[in-house]
């Protein structure tokens, strides 16, 4: 294993943050270890004294170069122990576990599962799983086959995983998000609240806030979505959603992960976050 001293962030060449949030917050603040253009390691190491959590970015599992070797989970397990800092996943996005064809939702199962089985000893705060909707959205019949289906896989998974089901937050995506209330009812699961995605399609932040209040385990919140650079900085937030936004930050206790996947942007989001959350500890 690395020695700890290799580990500090002033051993690497990349830029710190300029202010620690390390229990700043009466939610838990969280950043994807894909902030610096680098492995999700020297991701970890640089934010670790930062942050309260980081969101490990698994998006990718089809090869078993995908995800990350033992020893590194290992070394993120130091981490975590050595600065104070949990971590939650963010499972696949390269599969699909509503896929129509049975034999590619068997797939996305088994890939899933592995990464459960790669980062698992890691203790995360939750697994956040997307459950995408590909078909007719008028056609109702359509999302009531879906909801059996992602009832169905996401129940296979938790056979496979032996996780415990609250532990599996599913994302709200570009779909209705009441679409997913049968689904985390009868497995009991909990929900990721995605504000961008909310936005970006035209849902209701609040409606939807409430109506999934008891299930949320984590936020993603940024500011915007552009073209050709994915989720950027809170500080794009537009500012007729900053009361709804706000108002959601006053109450909630779980994880609010700055989704976003550059330096610059993450400092805006952290400096924007302040200013959202009002007074802090």
């Amino acid at each position: 294993m690395t020695d700890p001293e290799t580990r500090k962030p002033e051993r690497l060449s990349y830029k710190p943050l300029p202010e620690y949030y390390k229990r700043r917050f009466h939610f838990t603040i969280a950043a994807p270890s894909f902030i610096y253009p680098d492995h999700i390691l020297p991701n970890a190491v640089m934010l670790a004294p930062f942050v309260d959590e980081i969101e490990l970015v698994l998006f990718q599992s089809r090869s078993d170069q995908d995800l990350p070797p033992a020893a590194e989970i290992r070394e993120l397990a130091e981490i975590s122990k050595d600065r104070d800092l949990t971590y939650n996943v963010h499972l696949p996005i390269d599969v699909n576990l509503t896929d129509a064809d049975a034999h590619s939702r068997a797939l996305a199962i088994e890939h899933t599962a592995r990464a459960v089985q790669c980062a698992r000893s890691l203790d995360p705060s939750t697994w956040t799983l997307h459950l995408p909707y590909t078909e007719d959205f008028a056609d109702e019949t359509s999302v009531h086959t879906w909801q059996e289906r992602a009832t169905a896989a996401a129940g296979q998974l938790l056979e496979r995983t032996r996780i415990a089901p609250r532990s599996v937050s599913v994302e709200t995506l570009d779909f209705p998000p009441e679409w997913i209330e049968p689904v985390v009812s009868r497995l009991d699961l909990s929900v990721c609240l995605d504000i961008g995605h909310l936005i970006e399609f035209g849902y209701d932040i609040s409606e939807t806030f409430y109506r999934f209040k008891d299930r949320i385990s984590i936020l993603h919140l940024y500011g915007d979505v552009i073209s050709g650079r994915g989720h950027v900085g809170l500080h794009r937030l537009p500012e007729a959603h900053k009361p709804a936004v706000k108002n959601i930050l006053s109450q909630f206790t779980g994880t609010v992960c700055l989704e976003v996947f550059s330096y610059e942007d993450l400092k805006a989001s952290l400096d924007a976050l302040k200013r959202l959350a009002g007074k802090n500890r």
